[in-house]
């Protein structure tokens, strides 16, 4: 028996906590790492040379990762450098495009003659993976804003005489769970966000312009957060391109606060907060490391168990319950902010930051 695992698009806070959990499950059997995403399955760079857990703790990102525009050529082509390996059981850390992927794999093993087993790794800080209470990656992004947008409101109260509005543009091509997470404010109850502008909420222009009118009237100042996805007519950003194979840089807290500027005759700043958001480990979050390691020592000791389950992903059932999900229900599929939770004014997202308090463990 050989187990191969791998890791596809970016790091998160604690995606190399789920390595660890599935190097401890896999002991003594052997184990393939594909470093490098779907390239290094494709080109068939695989390392036995295990890293110590101290390693695991000191990098970000053991595995690397990386996105690809997968052929069907590709897919035959990774099924045999797996078998040329002796490979028979594959899983793959990632979102739900890498459960499809994976998921392709494993079908085209099979239509091939070759006894695949597969388990998915869930990571993502989107949280936007369906069949999952939540995603390992997504708690520690979401506590990393939290802290960070308190801090900018209280540095934006400060500078509101020369900075009357303030656009923070978050991660979030197609849903809202980060730029709500920036919202929660429990820990800072007196600074929060005025505003938080999600996908999932048609936008109007000249509404969002009117909803900051109102609130610089109230108060003489507002800080906005706004998900990068929002409105991409605005911006040639390919947020909604297959695969994520583009780079995304962002833009829209810039045209939006461009815009509100010249319409409303006052200073403003769009920010955009960038990849620290879903790489920093300073503000990792306890709970997210704990369930990260869980669900790799779940899918590691799955692929050693002959007859444990195959085709799965290792999934949340609310706060700590670990069950198999067919990649088929889970893979290219979005889990979008359930409607209760479509509000722009954080006041009214108070079960929102119930639900998310005890992941992200602020002080």
């Amino acid at each position: 028996m050989t187990i191969a695992i791998a890791q596809t698009g970016a790091p998160t806070a604690v995606v190399n906590r789920s390595l660890a959990g599935f190097i401890d499950a896999v002991g003594r059997e052997p184990v393939l790492f594909g470093r490098g995403g779907p390239e290094a399955l494709v080109e068939g760079q695989f390392t036995d040379v295990r890293p110590s857990e101290d390693e695991l703790l000191r990098t970000g990102s053991w595995l690397r990762g990386g996105r690809r525009a997968v052929t069907s050529d590709d897919l035959d082509t990774i099924v045999e450098n797996l078998e040329r390996r002796g490979v028979t059981g594959l899983s793959l850390i990632g979102g739900n495009g890498t459960m499809a992927f994976l998921d392709a794999i494993a079908n085209r093993a099979t239509e091939n003659g070759s006894n695949l087993r597969a388990v998915g790794i869930p990571k993502t800080i989107d949280n936007d993976i369906v069949r999952i209470d939540h995603t390992p990656g997504f708690a520690s992004a979401a506590g990393y804003l939290a802290a960070t947008i308190t801090d900018m409101v209280r540095d934006h109260e400060a500078m509101a005489s020369v900075e009357k509005l303030r656009i923070v543009e978050v991660m979030g091509r197609d849903t809202g769970w980060l730029a709500l997470a920036g919202s929660f404010h429990d820990h800072d109850p007196e600074h929060a966000a005025d505003l938080v502008i999600t996908p999932e909420q048609p936008f109007d222009l000249d509404a969002f312009i009117a909803d900051i009118d109102d609130v610089l009237r109230a108060k003489g100042r507002a800080l906005v957060i706004v998900s990068e996805g929002v409105a991409p007519e605005l911006t040639q950003q390919p947020v909604k391109a297959q695969n994520h194979a583009q780079l995304i840089q962002g833009g829209v807290a810039r045209v939006l606060a461009e815009t509100a500027s010249t319409r409303l005759g006052i200073t403003a700043r769009g920010e955009v907060l960038g990849t620290a958001q879903r790489c920093n480990t300073a503000l990792m979050s306890p709970v997210d490391a704990r369930e990260a390691r869980e669900l790799g020592a779940t899918a590691g000791a799955w692929l050693r168990d002959p007859s444990g389950p195959s085709g799965v992903m290792a999934s949340l059932n609310g706060a700590s319950d670990i069950a198999p999900v067919a990649l088929s229900e889970v893979g290219g599929r979005v889990r979008h902010v359930p409607k209760e939770w479509h509000a722009a004014d954080p006041r009214e997202l108070r079960s929102f930051h119930t639900w998310l308090s005890p992941l992200v463990a602020l002080p």
